[in-house]
């Protein structure tokens, strides 16, 4: 399943790719229709090249965001074990865990957008000039019967 993603910096000879894959635990994957009494994941794969790579240290910071595409209500999940140290490599993944009923599927069968953002934190835990998104585009949420 393919999105759109960005990743943007202003540090010089730093760039990078964002990339992610949704499934529900036990069921298809990839899939964009979600039952609410599974569990869900999102495997999240970044890369970050350049000279500057080695000399860079702080945390990534992952959010797996879910918009409303019409009334309902908006989330943003945080998974603590997607808090990576960067260790001066290229490649990071992340196995992003949300658990069953998380999310509430809107009486109207209204849709959401979900988007992964990516944001950098300085050693002192400041958040600092890196950041990345990768829009996954539109999920539904349904109860089964």
């Amino acid at each position: 399943m393919s999105g759109e993603n960005a990743f943007e910096t202003p540090v010089l000879n730093l760039a990078g790719t964002i990339n992610a894959a949704v499934h529900e635990h036990g069921g298809v994957a990839p899939t964009r229709i979600i039952r609410t009494d599974t569990s869900w994941a999102v495997n999240i794969d970044w890369t970050v090249t350049g000279s500057a790579v080695p000399m860079i240290a702080g945390t990534w910071h992952l959010h797996v965001r879910l918009e409303s595409m019409g009334p309902g209500g908006e989330y943003s999940f945080f998974d603590p074990d997607c808090n990576l140290p960067l260790n001066g490599g290229n490649n990071y993944s992340c196995h992003f865990d949300v658990p069953a009923g998380a999310v509430a599927a809107a009486h109207d069968g209204t849709p959401y957008r979900l988007v992964v953002t990516l944001t950098y934190r300085t050693p002192a835990g400041l958040p600092g000039p890196i950041a990345a998104y990768y829009d996954a585009g539109i999920f539904q949420f349904y109860n089964p019967a």
